[in-house]
Order: C-alpha cells, then structure tokens, then sequence
C-alpha cells in the first residue's frame, strides 16, 4: 500500500483528511518541520501533502515552504499538495515556484483532494 504524509501543526486537521485516503493509502502523520523531516527519512512516501505554516501562533511561519524546499532538494521525485487556510495568493504562487504539484485552501474538499491525488498519482 503507498503512504501519504499529511503533515499539519494541527492533529485535528490530519484527522479530518485522513478518513478520505485511508482506504486506499497508509497515512503518515507529522506535526512539525523535523517530525516530517523524521517521517520522510525513515519511510518512502508516495505523497506529501504540507500545510504552509506550521506554527500557527507565528504569522510570519512558513515552515511548510521550507519542507517543501527541503524535499525538492533531497527526494526531488516525491510530488507534494502544499495546503493553506490564508487566503494569500503568495502563498499559492511560492509554493508552485518552489515545485508543489498542487496548492488547495483550507477545508480540502473531500472530492476535490481525490481528483488531485488520483492525477497526481
């Protein structure tokens, strides 16, 4: 079965896009920049899917940007979803540049994150 990593500084969040994959992947969970950074280096993912900030008290955060830099550099063949509740169309456009596949706002639609998924794997 392939693994997806859903990582997002809020568990809860995870646990609401988990139920829609589950059935056809084994879902990774990470919470934090070097929990990702753990998860990736220990399994071999088929997907990531980041959220951009990954402390939400720090607006000024952008650790998500950085795993995806991170991972274009190391594990260039892995695509990543990058995910946001701000509605800043930097974000979308940094995340592009950077190499996401994908960037979807926050509540993911549960078809909309299927259709995505699906094409992109």
């Amino acid at each position: 079965m392939k693994k997806i990593l859903i990582v997002d500084d809020i568990p809860e969040y995870i646990d609401t896009i988990e139920p829609y994959l589950e059935d056809r992947f084994e879902i990774l969970k990470a919470k934090s920049l070097n929990e990702a950074k753990n998860q990736l280096s220990e399994h071999q993912v088929a997907l990531a899917i980041i959220d951009i900030r990954l402390k939400e008290e720090d607006p000024e955060n952008k650790e998500g940007l950085e795993l995806l830099k991170w991972m274009k550099e190391k594990m260039f063949q892995v695509p990543v979803i990058v995910m946001s509740a701000y509605q800043e169309f930097d974000y979308a456009v940094e995340a592009l540049n950077l190499g996401a596949e994908y960037f979807m706002r926050k509540p993911l639609d549960p078809d909309e994150l299927h259709s995505i998924v699906e094409k992109i794997l």
